[in-house]
């Protein structure tokens, strides 16, 4: 039967200590509302002989919990929880879809617990801070033994459940640029709240006198990875932000996109619903 033991270290010099020993299969938990659910299935099945035992770190004690900001960033750490990111002042001003993002996850009682990095490191394709925060441009800082490195949202996640984070790195920081264009974001879910997305998107424009000077666009629960709708973006560039031009563009996702069916909708349902939840965040990113 597997083993499962915990530590809690208060340094990184502890953490990475803890994680050179190959005999072992580290999990690092963080707020826990989608680990402990896991680890209780997990405990129920049978296990080989020959598995390895499991060690569980908690990443709490490592200062990992803040939001703070300088002229052209904001920095929000890893186990900062969705209830305090709802709540915070930067947050709110700078990235307001954020926020409209963090209120469509589950309920109160779960995002007061949840961390942001904890949802990043889920990679979930379903996430629904995810596609804003790719929107965003957003970096995920990693730290490991020989040092941090800065990765682009949209290069960070692999498949579901997997991003190129190595076994012995731990997100530690989100880096958010500020900018001057606006950003939405839209979600289906089966019911109004507290479920996960059939198909959620974001979108961040940048426009003048109508005229699309900067457009990203993202979009989750219709791939292995939450995906940047590039043939969207690439259609409204440069274009008026019309009804129909922005309609046109949106069409092309279903290019980009690769669906599966399960216990939520199907795959032909995302296809017909996913240019709909792209127009309609593309349509409130340029609301004045």
């Amino acid at each position: 039967m597997r083993g499962y033991f915990y530590e809690s270290p208060d340094s990184f010099g502890k953490l990475f200590e803890i994680l050179e020993d190959n005999s072992i299969e580290m999990k690092f938990l963080a707020g826990g509302s989608d680990f402990v659910p896991r680890l209780s299935l997990e405990r129920e099945k049978i296990h080989k002989e020959n598995q390895k035992d499991s060690m569980i770190i908690n990443l709490s004690d490592l200062g990992l919990n803040y939001i703070v900001e300088n002229d052209t960033e904001v920095i929000i750490g890893a186990t900062t929880t969705f209830a305090e990111i709802e709540k915070n002042d930067i947050i709110k001003g700078e990235f307001p879809a954020l926020i409209k993002a963090i209120n469509e996850i589950a309920g109160f009682s779960v995002r007061n617990i949840a961390t942001i990095g904890g949802n990043i490191m889920n990679a979930s394709p379903a996430a629904d801070s995810v596609p804003v925060l790719m929107v965003l441009e957003a970096e995920f800082v990693l730290r490991g033994p020989d040092g941090s490195r800065n990765i682009e949202a949209k290069e960070f996640f692999t498949g579901p459940g997997k991003t190129v984070a190595k076994e012995n790195e731990v997100l530690t920081h989100i880096i958010i640029r500020k900018n001057k264009g606006k950003s939405a974001f839209n979600k289906l879910g089966r019911r109004k709240a507290e479920t996960l997305s059939v198909v959620n998107a974001a979108a961040y424009v940048e426009k003048e006198n109508n005229i699309c000077k900067a457009v990203r666009v993202a979009i989750g629960s219709v791939a292995p990875t939450v995906l940047r709708c590039e043939e969207v973006e690439e259609l409204l560039l440069g274009k008026e932000l019309t009804e129909e031009n922005i309609r046109v563009a949106s069409e092309k996702v279903v290019d980009a996109i690769s669906p599966i069916d399960d216990i939520r909708a199907s795959a032909w349902y995302r296809k017909k619903v996913a240019p709909v939840i792209v127009r309609r965040a593309i349509e409130a990113a340029i609301v004045d």
